[in-house]
């Protein structure tokens, strides 16, 4: 009943039944969160480098004197630069302007590359980079403790 009525004819009506409205409003927050969870889901996806790192237990990171090359092999191969994707031949012209800007100092690299994917496309990055005059090379993996030590 929408609203309820005393017997006289006349009377004003004195209460409003507001269930449907606070329905709507419910219905209504739900369609926005699931949009918005989508929308911040597609979002992620559109930043994240799918990238699962191999664990070793000599995992830490030593101190830089300057910042290193940050290289990404991701699951499908491609190749990316501190973030953006690159080709190996672009990843030689910067590094080539990185010593120029520097001095003639190489710099060091830091390869990301995923546990799955085959150990020939790591090693090739591995060697053009060393070609191109850098020698130290670490490869980025997550620490893993050894257990009883």
């Amino acid at each position: 009943m929408a609203a309820a009525t005393n017997d006289g004819d006349d009377d004003l009506i004195s209460n409003i039944n507001v269930t449907p409205l606070v329905d709507i409003f419910l219905v209504l927050l739900i369609i926005f969160m699931v949009t918005a969870n989508m929308f911040m889901q597609q979002e992620r996806n559109l930043r994240e480098i799918a990238l699962t790192l191999p664990k070793a237990n000599a995992g830490a990171m030593p101190e830089p004197k300057e910042v290193p090359l940050n290289l990404i092999l991701d699951q499908a191969g491609a190749l990316y630069l501190n973030g953006e994707p690159t080709t190996l031949e672009a990843v030689g012209a910067y590094i080539d302007r990185r010593k120029e800007s520097s001095g003639g100092q190489v710099p060091d690299a830091v390869l990301s590359a995923d546990k799955d994917l085959a150990y020939g496309k790591v090693t090739r990055v591995i060697d053009f980079v060393k070609l191109r005059g850098i020698g130290n090379v670490a490869l980025n993996v997550e620490e893993q403790s050894i257990p009883g030590m």
